[in-house]
Order: structure tokens, then sequence, then C-alpha cells
């Protein structure tokens, strides 16, 4: 599990290119590694 400074640098990393983006498809390709995803994700 990474600890808050390793996943802040990763957010921030991210930030300027998804910050107001859509998603159009998310694909787990390891649902073992968290809690499920729900169902209705992708209407969400």
């Amino acid at each position: 599990m990474p600890e808050l400074p390793e996943v802040e640098t990763v957010r921030r990393g991210l930030v300027p290119v998804l910050e107001g983006a859509v998603l159009a498809k998310v694909t787990a390709f390891r649902p073992d590694l968290r809690f499920p995803l729900p169902p209705d994700l992708a209407r969400a």
C-alpha cells in the first residue's frame, strides 16, 4: 500500500491531464487489490 506522499505525487501528476475530463472506459485489471467497483460505475 503506498504511503500518502507517494499518492499525492501521483495525484499532482494526474490532475493536469484528468481534471475536468470524462472517462469513457475504466478497466480493473486486478479487482482483488481493492474493494469491488460498484456495478453502476459506468453510469455514474
